[in-house]
């Protein structure tokens, strides 16, 4: 989905890595903007032909309006989102991202579409490829200048430097060319050139790691959607915008770690509560990192027992034991109200509990509150159970 605008002027266009210069709250807010457009496989927050408000915006970035609100203003002035002609918000890289992919494919097409005319009218040489045809092509124009192209020429003035590679041993070969141990050897690479698509470098610089400083996850399984996803709800959580760097870094190792972002959000707000209870604040996302890796040994554990308890046969349950623990705990509970009542003395309120345990169903009071106790009293007087399901 594209965004509704007339003309669209790729000269004014804002470079991606001057976002490095801008403050960490602003990087965040764009990196945020930028993977739930990306996640939504679109460059405007569009839903058809309804355009998201801020508040949408908000909810898909996964943070708070009111952040977005304080930032917005100053990110579409430095021209890292636009609004379109009909208000909605896009990004103006995505957006030219998209048009030169069509353009590529535009290429592609009229070449295409070129060789099948000359196939149709006969004119390709017999036993030559597309790509041999295109080559003998170009020389007749004079080939690519130098330094275009994939495979361009180096820079006259750079210096060559080869590189040798030295076998350490005994005597030198120019001493004796046939003797091969303990013999120095010393060959000569040239470096060589590569070039870089720049193009599509600009294309993949709109990543997470172009802002946290972070090399690209070599996990596959880890997205960057997620990444980005946890970072924002991590952020979210603590309000610490001014950590969005070091909430990347420390959401790649978490994740890398095992850790589902449920979970890293849970340690994160388990032990923000802890410490607002000792009245401190968290300041850095390191003071969670041993809730984390705890709250992730939990989740395994908890993973291992749902594969057990599926490969493990269930055993049947008792169901006057079942009753008799249910009882029980009724009983403690009723036992602990006498025991308000009697001004928390000990002797009155066993006396209260032993003259009405029965009407509540109870046994006696000198049956002692256990569930085996219990249970085998149930037992022996099964018209004191009620109907057990």
């Amino acid at each position: 989905m594209r965004p509704v605008i007339a003309e669209f002027d790729r000269s004014t266009l804002t470079p991606w890595n001057m976002l490095r210069s801008m403050p960490a709250e602003m990087r965040g807010v764009v990196q945020s903007l930028h993977d739930a457009l990306k996640g939504l496989r679109t460059t405007v927050f569009r839903a058809g032909d309804l355009v998201l408000d801020d508040s949408q915006i908000a909810a898909q970035a996964w943070m708070p309006r009111s952040e977005l609100d304080r930032v917005l203003p100053a990110v579409v002035q430095a021209g890292f989102m636009a609004r379109d002609d009909e208000g909605a918000l896009f990004s103006p890289h995505l957006y030219d991202k998209l048009l030169r992919k069509e353009e590529r494919a535009a290429r592609k097409a009229a070449a295409d579409a070129y060789w099948q005319q000359q196939q149709e009218n006969g004119d390709v040489p017999d036993g030559l490829t597309r790509k041999q045809i295109t080559a003998r092509e170009n020389g007749k124009k004079g080939g690519r200048p130098p330094g275009t192209g994939k495979k361009s020429a180096p820079n006259p003035q750079q210096r060559h430097m080869p590189l040798a590679s030295v076998i350490q041993g005994g005597k030198t070969e120019t001493e004796n060319p046939n003797q091969k141990p303990n013999s120095v050897s010393v060959s000569e690479n040239p470096v060589s050139s590569v070039s870089i698509d720049l193009e599509l470098e600009r294309d993949n610089n709109i990543s997470s790691s172009s802002i946290s400083g972070e090399t690209e996850n070599p996990n596959p399984d880890i997205s960057p959607e997620l990444v980005s996803q946890t970072v924002a709800r991590m952020i979210a959580v603590t309000g610490m915008q001014n950590q969005a760097g070091y909430a990347v870094s420390f959401a790649k190792k978490w994740l890398k770690a095992g850790a589902q972002p449920d979970t890293i959000i849970a340690a994160i707000r388990e032990h923000t509560e802890t410490m607002r209870g000792r009245g401190d604040e968290p300041g850095k996302f390191k003071v969670f990192e041993a809730e984390v890796f705890r709250q992730i040994e939990l989740q395994n554990v908890r993973d291992k027992l749902a594969v057990a308890q599926e490969q493990e046969p269930q055993t049947v349950a008792d169901p006057v034991k079942s009753y008799a623990t249910q009882r029980l705990e009724e009983a403690q509970r009723f036992w602990k109200s006498l025991f308000h009542l009697n001004d928390r003395n000990i002797g009155r309120t066993n006396a209260a509990f032993a003259e009405q345990a029965e009407k509540h169903g109870f046994p006696p009071a000198d049956i002692k509150r256990h569930v085996e106790d219990y249970a085998a009293y149930y037992r022996d007087h099964p018209a004191m159970m009620e109907t057990v399901g």
